[in-house]
């Protein structure tokens, strides 16, 4: 498994001649290279569904975010995203975020891999405070785990000030109150552009999975409580 070796490149371009024209003049290279990002992806699927079965069924196509952004959100009225982006999570929907799912993002000086719960819908994020409240432990468990904290370093995620509604009282007294705070919850591991480009990428993104795994059983598991 490697990154197309033209992604980097065309990536840095991009950003240096963000606009249509451009964009055109290069669509031929563009979707040659939309092409190998989706064997790329299917090759990512399969060396991840070993320590995931639930990847079974995955299509690349529903992983790989487009690169045109969405007019709405594109303030600086750029029309393309300088980055690629894929989202391997278990309902194939690459837009899911109401879930756990494995993130790699592809950009040049800022590329990563993240998941946990960055956006979760008030719901599902009642869900987790619950499941915090009566099984803590395991949680803090995974994330204090010295290869997960190298992994990863600290969670990521916002916060509240005070104890959230329906917890407050005797509850604000648990021992996880301050993850219970938590309005997001959800980790990183950045890598170089050496790592992203070279060849041991498929060896990064299995120990990364594998690392990341009880954190996504956690949260993806208190949907279903």
């Amino acid at each position: 498994m490697k990154l197309p070796s033209d992604a980097l490149p065309f990536l840095r371009e991009l950003a240096a001649n963000n606009n249509r024209e451009w964009f055109n003049e290069h669509k031929p290279r563009y979707q040659q290279l939309h092409s190998d990002l989706l064997d790329f992806s299917d090759d990512l699927i399969g060396t991840l569904m070993p320590y995931d079965p639930h990847l079974a069924g995955l299509e690349a196509k529903n992983c790989l975010f487009r690169i045109y952004k969405d007019a709405r959100y594109a303030r600086d009225g750029a029309p393309y995203k300088t980055h690629f982006g894929i989202h391997l999570v278990t309902s194939g929907k690459r837009s899911d975020f109401n879930r756990a799912g494995f993130y790699l993002h592809i950009e040049p000086g800022a590329s990563m891999i993240a998941g946990g719960a960055h956006a979760p819908s008030p719901e599902w994020l009642r869900q987790i405070r619950l499941r915090l409240l009566h099984n803590g432990g395991d949680f803090v468990e995974t994330v204090t785990e010295p290869s997960f904290k190298k992994m990863f370093g600290e969670v990521q995620g916002d916060r509240l000030v005070r104890p959230p509604q329906g917890f407050t009282g005797d509850l604000a007294d648990s021992p996880y109150i301050e993850w219970i705070k938590y309005k997001s919850l959800w980790v990183k591991r950045y890598l170089s552009d050496t790592q992203i480009g070279g060849k041991k990428l498929a060896e990064i993104a299995t120990e990364t999975f594998v690392a990341y795994q009880p954190f996504q059983q956690f949260l993806n598991e208190a949907r279903e409580v």
